[in-house]
């Protein structure tokens, strides 16, 4: 009896041992925790992604805003104070983002 139970831990030690995480091979990334897209992203003022919340309750960014413009029939007036909103974030944002992943990088 006391061998078979060590045969069936043994036998699920080693399937949990050669299964698969949801990160492997993330460990031989240049920076880890960031893939090179979000690298790329973060470096360009687009972000992580963490609008998403907002957008799905119906507030878009203002990227989003300036891609339907015509569709949401924009005033000129309007066009140019979400594309004033959009360069003051972007601004802020590829600073923000080029040192997040400097500080990433340096995390080894």
């Amino acid at each position: 009896m006391n061998r078979i139970v060590v045969t069936v831990v043994l036998m699920f030690a080693s399937a949990a041992a050669s299964a698969q995480t949801p990160y492997a091979g993330m460990q031989t990334r240049p920076i880890k925790a960031l893939s090179e897209q979000q690298v790329a992203d973060l470096g360009a003022g687009r972000g992580m992604g963490l609008a998403l919340a907002a957008e799905l309750n119906g507030y878009p960014g203002p990227s989003h805003v300036l891609e339907l413009a015509d569709k949401l029939d924009l005033s000129p007036d309007q066009r140019a104070g979400v594309q004033r909103l959009f360069d003051s974030m972007k601004a802020e944002a590829v600073p923000i983002g080029t040192k997040l992943v400097e500080q990433e990088a340096d995390l080894g």
